[in-house]
């Protein structure tokens, strides 16, 4: 798994969060593959402690950094999740989503952000309920089926009062 370049791209940018102190924590196709069954993806999903508002700081931060050969000019939205996408130096082929925490379930979420190690470094993860708002509030196909795929494979680990509140809150459904 060393030699993966999704994983060095990965500890590459958890590097570079970590040395800003931004908080992180990995959401999307990777974080579902440590929830719940790997699947095909060519980019990171990070959630990170940044708001919408501060995207002329983050686009400053990462342009500073050098680490990044593309940054887009505007935030791109699926749904209710906004992010900024930028595609880092030493892999080309991988872009880099930092989603925006710009409501109180984002910057809830981060709070209860799960440390996991994966193959030779450690990184923030999203916990499962968490990860599974996250992909319903997207409204995507693939991450209606991703939140289902988890909800499947952590069942019995899972805190359905939590899911239940915030998925209540947020007017969310699961259609099974």
């Amino acid at each position: 798994m060393n030699n993966n370049p999704l994983v060095q791209s990965l500890r590459e940018i958890c590097s570079f969060l970590d040395e800003t102190s931004v908080e992180y924590m990995l959401v999307g196709g990777m974080a579902v593959g440590i929830w719940a069954e790997p699947r095909a993806t060519v980019d990171i999903d990070l959630l990170v402690s940044i708001r919408l508002a501060d995207l002329d700081n983050l686009r400053r931060h990462l342009t500073e950094s050098g680490r990044f050969i593309f940054i887009h000019e505007k935030p791109m939205v699926f749904g209710r999740i906004s992010f900024l996408r930028a595609t880092l130096r030493s892999n080309a082929d991988i872009s880099i989503d930092f989603i925006f925490s710009d409501d109180f379930f984002k910057i809830e979420a981060l709070k209860r952000k799960e440390v996991v190690q994966l193959s030779d470094f450690v990184l923030n993860i999203a916990t499962p309920e968490d990860l599974i708002i996250l992909k319903l509030l997207s409204g995507r196909e693939q991450d209606k089926l991703d939140a289902m795929k988890i909800l499947q494979i952590q069942k019995n680990k899972l805190d359905k009062d939590y899911l239940q509140t915030w998925m209540e809150k947020l007017a969310l459904k699961l259609e099974k």
